[in-house]
């Protein structure tokens, strides 16, 4: 699905600002005999004079990334849950009324259950497009709808269920083809003191500290409060909030929108994106040379300790891993295997880079030499968590700033 007219304000003055070649799936992970069946796509970025809108104008088919095998579950993440936990605190704070509230792109369910035990909302639901997921959800009890939101959607619920005190959107909103048609529907879900909650990985951190593996094929958009402050105005909704979130994939914002009064802290956040060049054309287009010194930088690491004759193997399979290997040119060749916990991703291989995933388990009995840690924005858990590997000689690499602990 192409389109190249910007996705917030309609705009046809875009630039290229960044290319990482050709990619697949990233969560997509495939058995041995679909190797060869891998379909890649081009994974580039363009920015919008107008608005500042960062964004894919090729969209892979949302039915394609969102299926009926995805395998990330939140509740096997203990980062995530926690980070749940609190944010279902603060919300049960925040709400004018607890009766009811909707999860978007609610996965297992875990965030619902939280929602229900520590916010102490009386009725919580989820939507969750993936098949797996939603079915894992509905099977503990989690009522969750197996279909991809929308403006229609919203409507439906709110009609079946009445309106929302709040709603929820964390990691999603970049993932949505239309976000306008997106933000309707969870407008039409709350009614005039109803609160939208909206987390996404901040464009500002991501340009700043280079996280260019945090980019694949379903993170279709990386939003600034400035795209989300235009299009939440286009939408006859008002910033009330944003709340700066530097633990959550590198840097992430949750942004607060109601039918109320716009916030005047967001101009403070203004200044900060201004600082950061992310307003300015120049400043963007030196995306494309600072990832390929950061890739030169990696594989460089990579393949002289392969020619030292030490094994390298790769600690947790996110998403990102995929992107930063393929975009690195690195495989099996270089690299031995991964190892995960989740179920779902064992025996399987990164596609592409054709590396096996492992269970965890298997790295004590392995013994790598080095480990690079796929999830890197959760580096201090994994340095704590692997602390025995650590002391029995093995080293860990952050993939982001090629920096060995250990």
């Amino acid at each position: 699905m192409s389109e190249h007219k910007c996705k917030v304000c309609g705009s046809a003055e875009l630039y290229k600002v960044l290319d990482l070649g050709s990619m697949p799936n990233a969560n997509g992970l495939v058995s041995k005999d679909q190797m060869s069946k891998v379909v890649s796509y081009p994974l580039v970025y363009y920015w919008c004079k107008n608005c500042t809108f960062f964004q894919q104008t090729e969209l892979i088919n949302r039915k394609e990334l969102f299926g009926d095998d995805y395998t990330y579950y939140t509740g096997v993440n203990p980062p995530a849950v926690e980070h749940f936990r609190k944010l279902a605190a603060e919300i049960g704070k925040k709400a004018e009324r607890k009766e009811f509230a909707v999860i978007l792109a609610s996965n297992d369910g875990t965030e619902i259950s939280l929602m229900k035990e520590v916010g102490g909302f009386k009725k919580v639901i989820g939507v969750e497009p993936a098949k797996n997921l939603a079915k894992a959800a509905n099977e503990k009890g989690l009522t969750t709808i197996n279909e991809f939101f929308d403006e229609k959607l919203g409507k439906r619920i709110a009609s079946e269920y009445g309106k929302a005190d709040v709603v929820i959107a964390n990691n999603v909103f970049a993932h949505i083809p239309n976000p306008r048609d997106f933000l309707m529907g969870m407008k039409e879900l709350i009614g005039d003191s109803g609160m939208i909650s909206i987390e996404v990985h901040w464009l500002k951190s991501l340009v700043e500290n280079l996280q260019i593996d945090s980019l694949y094929g379903e993170h279709y958009f990386v939003w600034d409060v400035r795209a989300m402050d235009t299009i939440a105005e286009s939408c006859g909704l008002k910033v009330s909030g944003v709340d700066y979130l530097p633990d959550q994939q590198g840097g992430s914002i949750r942004v607060t929108l109601g039918k109320r009064s716009r916030s005047k802290e967001i101009d403070g956040f203004f200044k900060q994106e201004e600082g950061t060049g992310l307003y300015d054309l120049e400043s963007m287009k030196k995306m494309q040379k600072r990832a390929d010194e950061r890739k030169a930088k990696f594989v460089k690491l990579v393949k002289g300790l392969k020619a030292q004759g030490k094994r390298v193997s790769i600690w947790t399979v996110p998403a990102k891993i995929a992107t930063l290997l393929n975009f690195c040119g690195l495989s099996h060749k270089e690299i031995d295997c991964a190892y995960d916990l989740t179920e779902a991703k064992i025996g399987k291989y990164i596609p592409k880079a054709d590396i096996l995933v492992k269970s965890e388990k298997q790295i004590e009995q392995d013994m790598p030499d080095y480990l690079i840690v796929g999830a890197w924005n959760y580096m201090e858990f994994g340095k704590q968590k692997m602390e025995w590997y650590v002391r029995k000689g093995g080293k860990l690499i952050n993939p982001l700033t090629c920096e060995i602990y250990g």
